[in-house]
């Protein structure tokens, strides 16, 4: 999969992205935002941190940083500006996927494992709109958006479908790609 720098629907993916991460809305995403993104996941689906699940999203988050902020803290800051956050997205991932991949791996893991409440190894329509709740996606989007993920149609959604999505929604210019729906629809 390769992507275009710059593109109209690469930079608007990439702007909700860093607005999500934005956890404390300051402008600028730093490792604090990223641990209150895993906070609250965790308290969406009642899970303590200390738990082997909290403690895994954690320790996920924590390993996504560092590889975020290796790829596009230019200045050293430990801050990511939106500037820095869409260069970082189109190029170091870019031209590494599959260090993409290697730094989205065990979050997807951990993330996957936090959603799976009935332990079947996947993530299914209800636990998957419980996510996107936390994402702020909007109610009558979701159902629509996990129709679009479910590449096999299984009803439910593995680690390598949400890796897949992950990476579509970051890296693909093509607007048809399923990974764009992961937060609903691209308005």
């Amino acid at each position: 999969m390769t992507a275009l720098s710059g593109t109209p629907l690469l930079d608007r993916k990439i702007a909700l992205c860093f607005g999500h991460l934005d956890a404390d809305g300051n402008g600028t995403v730093d490792r604090e935002d990223l641990l209150t993104l895993g906070a609250r996941l965790l308290s969406e689906f009642g899970e303590p941190p200390t738990s082997p699940k909290g403690t895994a999203l954690m320790a996920g988050m924590a390993r996504y940083w560092e590889a975020l902020a290796a790829a596009a803290d230019a200045d050293g800051d430990r801050r990511l500006t939106p500037e820095e956050y869409r260069a970082g997205m189109t190029g170091a991932f870019i031209t590494s996927p599959d260090g993409f991949r290697t730094a989205l791996r065990p979050l997807t893991e951990a993330v996957v494992a936090l959603l799976d409440t009935d332990g079947d190894g996947e993530v299914d329509e209800r636990e998957f709109q419980s996510w996107q709740q936390a994402f702020r996606t909007a109610p009558e989007h979701r159902a629509a958006a996990f129709r679009h993920l479910d590449t096999d149609g299984s009803g439910r959604l593995s680690v390598d479908e949400l890796l897949t999505a992950l990476q579509e929604f970051y890296l693909s210019p093509d607007p048809d790609a399923p990974g764009n729906w992961l937060y609903g629809p691209l308005t």
